[in-house]
């Protein structure tokens, strides 16, 4: 039942109880392990339908081959492995030996025994190093004894109990599962008291008809419940509790295989979510070298454009120069004064453009025409300084040392015009 559940995604219990709705007979206790050593059982026969209604059945859960294949292994392994923690074949009554109480639950017995029940008779505790808890006084032994059973049980499928600042959680060395024990209440009808009668007639004057009590008491039934605290809605089953002829204490090795899952499906999650963030991380990345690299395109280009640009105020100079002296009449000073400042500039341009001079603007400007290596810390910065441009420098060969100087100083320097202060 457990094995054919899981693949519905629902619980045995609630199998069974489908099951049994539709007349359908399922395997006693103790059935699979009886057969297995050579007992005999009796196999019941599917019976014939008379009712129209109870040819098809409809289960609505989340079936187990929507989990991981090796998830739904997990689980099945530590059955397998637990085969001999089950109870006695026909035992139905069996109970597990008492297990010394380990002295990680020190904190949590002390802290429960001062606890103070509520108004429905159920204590409730929580907190660093101890096990969530919300049960009657009267089940604090038998709680304890059944979370001792559980770590004796689970630490043979690598589960250890461990403190957190949450509560005490069942862990291995890569994954840790949060848990707790509640005791499921008793729900009676409530019966009114004199003096909530008495309240209902004062509300039926004022027309108020509602009752003024609740429907149902709550109290300690005794009946205790492990919840597993992870994995919601994953399909994994997170609760076992006594049924009316099972106590939890006879399901701890199916509680710990499923444990088993919920760990599985925990490094599945985790897995999932680093390689998530590792995905994130290279777009990341991918995405900052693509900026860095456009970043630097359009610098190169904008570096090729203040050339060019030069290059055609050369030869819109050369032309004019070439017109004027070839139309320039003898004596014509102010033409010829106009060729000459157009050969200075030109000159000027010459040094702009010149290869020494652009490779030390390119190099002011940090600007490389050579992609550079791929390396993270670097790749990624894409802040560089303003639109490149193009420096007139003054080169000092004895110091190797060039410094970028204004036209005029340049013009100077290369002696196209003298120094008013000589």
């Amino acid at each position: 039942m457990t094995k054919v559940a899981a693949g519905f995604g629902v619980t045995s219990t609630a199998l069974k109880k489908t099951c049994k709705r539709h007349n359908i007979p399922t395997p006693e206790r103790g059935y699979w392990a009886k057969l297995a050593h050579k007992k005999p059982v009796r196999q019941l026969s599917l019976p014939k339908v008379t009712d129209g209604r109870l040819d098809r059945v409809h289960i609505r859960g989340a079936p187990s081959s929507d989990l991981p294949e090796h998830v739904i292994k997990a689980g099945m392994d530590a059955r397998d492995r637990m085969k001999n923690a089950l109870p006695a074949p026909g035992d139905a009554a069996a109970t597990y030996s008492p297990v010394r109480e380990p002295p990680i639950l020190s904190a949590t017995r002390r802290t429960i025994s001062k606890a103070r029940p509520d108004t429905t008779g159920f204590a409730s505790v929580q907190g660093p190093a101890i096990v969530s808890l919300r049960i009657a006084p009267a089940s604090a032994d038998r709680a304890l004894q059944l979370l001792a059973s559980l770590f004796a049980l689970a630490e043979t499928e690598g589960y250890r109990p461990m403190a957190r600042e949450t509560g005490i959680e069942l862990a291995t060395d890569d994954v840790s599962i949060a848990f707790g024990v509640d005791e499921r209440p008793r729900k009676t009808p409530h019966e009114p008291t004199a003096a909530e009668l008495e309240r209902k007639q004062d509300n039926l004057r004022w027309g108020n008809s509602r009752d003024p009590w609740p429907k149902h008491d709550y109290s300690p039934s005794g009946r205790l419940a492990i919840t597993i605290q992870a994995n919601s809605w994953s399909g994994l089953r997170r609760t076992w509790s006594d049924g009316k002829t099972q106590k939890v204490e006879t399901m701890l090795p199916e509680i710990v295989a499923g444990f088993a899952e919920h760990g599985a499906l925990l490094r599945e999650r985790q897995r999932a979510a680093e390689e998530s963030e590792r995905q994130r991380r290279e777009a990341e990345t991918r995405r900052k070298r693509e900026e860095a690299f456009s970043a630097r395109e359009k610098r190169r280009a904008q570096f090729i454009e203040v050339i060019h640009e030069q290059l055609l105020e050369r030869s819109r100079l050369s032309a004019v120069s070439t017109h004027l002296q070839s139309h320039t009449a003898d004596g014509g000073n102010r033409a010829k004064d106009i060729v000459a400042w157009i050969q200075r500039r030109i000159q000027q341009i010459d040094a702009l453009t010149s290869p020494a001079f652009v490779d030390l603007s390119a190099r002011s400007a940090k600007l490389g025409f050579v992609e550079p290596p791929c390396e993270p810390d670097t790749e990624g910065y894409y802040a560089y300084p303003s639109t490149p441009r193009l420096y007139l420098w003054s080169i000092d060969e004895e110091k190797e040392l060039a410094t970028s100087i204004d036209a005029l100083e340049w013009t100077i320097q290369a002696g196209l015009i003298h120094n008013r202060s000589d």
